[in-house]
């Protein structure tokens, strides 16, 4: 296999949504819940809930870590309707989510960070989930 097999053809990336500043949101239609084994060091193993949605709105700001430290995006990263997205699961998100169907509209908003009890640990991110109707337009996979 050749690179001219690929010609004109661009590489998909994965659409993860990180929250990184209080009063980030998302907009969509849940398409998918999956499970996978955690990718964080002190979790492997563990099994998490994944989200998918079809956006209809929402921008968050990404972040990574430089030598240690969270450096979080001045702009924010905006949701183009129709483009499909990620979000990782924990407890309080999970519980939320149970109430969702696949094909009906949610929402996400990052609400605020409350310090963790255990200070090895970044502050907990309080998200919040909203439910809306079932999609009428959404024709699953």
């Amino acid at each position: 296999m050749t690179d001219s097999n690929f010609e004109g053809m661009e590489e998909v990336k994965s659409q993860w949504i990180k929250w990184g500043k209080a009063g980030d949101w998302i907009r969509g239609t849940l398409c998918d819940i999956r499970e996978m084994e955690s990718q964080m060091a002190d979790k492997k193993g563990t099994i998490v809930k994944v989200y998918e949605f079809i956006a209809s709105g929402g921008s968050f700001h990404n972040f990574k870590k430089v030598n240690g430290v969270v450096v979080v995006d001045e702009q924010p990263t905006v949701l183009e309707p129709g483009t499909v997205w990620t979000i990782g699961g924990k407890s309080g998100i999970d519980s939320q989510m149970r109430n969702v169907k696949i094909g009906q509209k949610f929402g996400m908003r990052f609400a605020e960070e409350k310090p963790n009890k255990n200070t090895a640990y970044n502050p907990t991110k309080v998200v919040k989930v909203l439910v809306g109707e079932m999609d009428a337009e959404y024709q699953g996979q």
